[in-house]
């Protein structure tokens, strides 16, 4: 009987079985890591994240008005007129939470036939890097100087009433007196603040200026479609978008430091206004952003020793000359009539008896 034949078997390396590996095996496999390779790919990495944030928040600065802190005194018959009929004197017009340089030019022609009743009549412009008092100041100091002014009248558009207030302090230190500020719809504190979103004006002061374009495009979304108009949800957030992307609109970093600022406000004020400066306050008692009534007595107790005058200027809304130019402008007059009457042009008649 023929003895079986066996088949030799390859020898047992332990590359089918894995599990049989003996430990050399494993510590002849495995390798050192390269921690060089590592630091490098992580610098890397982290040089593209610097780049890409930088360029994030370029482009949301690049899509705005590049404008810094600046006068603007437009040239035209009314300014030229009040300008030699006031020598020395000129109004500053202070824009609202995210009013863009344009509209602040765009409220100012609205108020301009009041304003040079007294004084010709200018404008600023904040920078899009943010509020800065102390830029703030200086755009008007050099103004001042070069156009040879003692006498300041401030219009405070919703915020800029807020801004006025600290900027007066300070002129008033350097010897330039402010004769009159006009609150139109300005909140005295947060507190008047009826928008529901205040709650948020603190974390966003924080967290928003980082967003960049990001930040404005997701903006632009939240607010098309809280406020869709009778839109759909795709042609809000469409319409929203547009908004954000519109050059005449402030970069985030100012829209969020101006709310850090209502945040803080009044710790900035110093107490530096005199009693003689006049108080002007315009509301709309039914004020949808801001409650009027409170902030007339806000004002009142942060200025206790100057004379206010307060006249309503009913169903225009909130900080809207622009729109309401004949209602503000009167108001104006009677107001700067009670706080700064006008000189006298002729001498008056004396009775007979």
């Amino acid at each position: 009987m023929a003895a079986k034949k066996t088949l030799p078997h390859p020898p047992d390396d332990g590359a089918e079985h894995p599990a049989h590996k003996s430990a050399e095996h494993h510590a002849h496999r495995r390798q050192r890591p390269d921690h060089t390779r590592r630091m490098v790919l992580g610098s890397v990495a982290a040089a593209a994240v610097a780049t890409a944030f930088k360029a994030n928040i370029a482009a949301d600065y690049g899509l705005t008005e590049s404008t810094q802190f600046r006068v603007t005194t437009p040239v035209n018959e009314g300014n030229t007129t009040a300008a030699n009929r006031f020598p020395g004197k000129t109004w500053y017009l202070l824009g609202g939470f995210g009013v863009s340089y344009r509209d602040a030019g765009r409220k100012l022609e609205a108020l301009q036939p009041a304003m040079n009743q007294r004084a010709p009549a200018s404008y600023i412009g904040y920078s899009n890097n943010g509020i800065d008092i102390a830029q703030l100041f200086i755009a008007i100091q050099r103004d001042t100087y070069a156009r040879k002014i003692d006498t300041v009248y401030f219009y405070g558009d919703s915020f800029g009433g807020m801004a006025a207030v600290v900027l007066a302090s300070l002129l008033e230190q350097n010897g330039i007196h402010v004769k009159v500020i006009v609150m139109g719809s300005s909140p005295s504190s947060v507190r008047d603040v009826l928008d529901p979103g205040k709650e948020y004006i603190s974390l966003a002061s924080r967290v928003v200026p980082y967003l960049g374009l990001v930040g404005r495009l997701a903006a632009g979304v939240w607010s098309g479609l809280a406020n869709p108009n009778g839109q759909g949800m795709y042609a809000a957030a469409r319409s929203g978008i547009n908004s954000s992307l519109d050059p005449a609109n402030n970069s985030l970093i100012l829209d969020t430091t101006q709310a850090a600022f209502l945040q803080a406000f009044p710790a900035q004020y110093d107490g530096g206004i005199p009693a003689s400066t006049g108080i002007g306050l315009m509301y709309d008692p039914n004020d949808f952003i801001v409650n009027a009534r409170q902030a007339i007595l806000g004002w009142k107790a942060l200025l206790p020793k100057n004379r206010f005058y307060e006249y309503d200027i009913p169903d225009t809304g909130h900080a809207s000359p622009e729109i309401h130019p004949d209602i503000y402008r009167l108001g104006l007059g009677v107001v700067l009539d009670q706080l700064d009457p006008p000189p006298l042009t002729a001498r008056p008649v004396q009775p007979i008896f």
